[in-house]
């Protein structure tokens, strides 16, 4: 499935997750500029095992802005853009791009806990992506608007349809894959459990919300 919009209007422009997408296209310009240098991922990208050492601490923030190509990028972008305007809208403007860093630190921190219990190679490299933010903005959707209506691109065997879909379905179903794929070990490059960390983090932060404001 492939998210379009959504059908959840907004009462306020969300002016930070356009200045997010718009910083984090000029970054990937000035990587791409530089070649892609590899460098610039090793310096930025958050390497699981310096954080475990309690070094270069700053790439939990840097490597956020950070991506790998222009799928990687995009994929992340369009997600912002679908679903970050709604979250920013009920939580406010300051509090949702603190909680972007917030969800993005946790997602790497659990990517950091697991290669390190699992003794795996990603200890050495280099994760970086919002995914891991955008992912805690689905979780806090999910909880916030479980009924709104997601317009997708569904494919078949023999054709491509649009369809709305109820963000509980849409949502759901995406994390279900991001969980088995982190628990099988698909070795694609893709932190899945930076995913699933950052998700979680989202989904309680947005119970706590509705708990002490609704």
């Amino acid at each position: 499935m492939f998210p379009l919009h959504d059908e959840n209007p907004t009462r306020t422009k969300p002016f930070i997750t356009w200045i997010i997408i718009i910083i984090t296209v000029l970054v990937f310009i000035w990587q791409y500029k530089n070649n892609m240098n590899e460098e610039i991922i090793y310096n930025y990208g958050e390497i699981p095992i310096f954080i475990l050492n309690g070094e270069k601490l700053y790439t939990l923030i840097t490597s956020i802005f950070l991506h790998g190509n222009i799928l990687h990028i995009f994929g992340n972008m369009l997600y912002l853009f679908v679903f970050g305007d709604n979250v920013e809208d009920k939580f406010g403007h300051l509090k949702f791009l603190i909680l972007y860093f917030i969800f993005g630190i946790a997602g790497s921190l659990t990517h950091t806990f697991i290669a390190y219990i699992s003794e795996s190679i990603d200890l050495l490299i280099p994760a970086i992506g919002a995914s891991g933010a955008i992912s805690g903005i689905l979780g806090a959707y999910i909880v916030l608007f479980p009924r709104a209506r997601i317009i997708s691109i569904v494919p078949s065997y023999y054709f491509i349809r649009i369809a709305r879909i109820p963000a509980i379905f849409f949502i759901g179903f995406w994390f279900i894959l991001q969980f088995l794929y982190g628990i099988i070990g698909i070795t694609s490059g893709v932190a899945y459990w930076a995913h699933i960390g950052g998700f979680i983090s989202g989904f309680i932060i947005a119970i706590f919300y509705k708990i002490l404001y609704e």
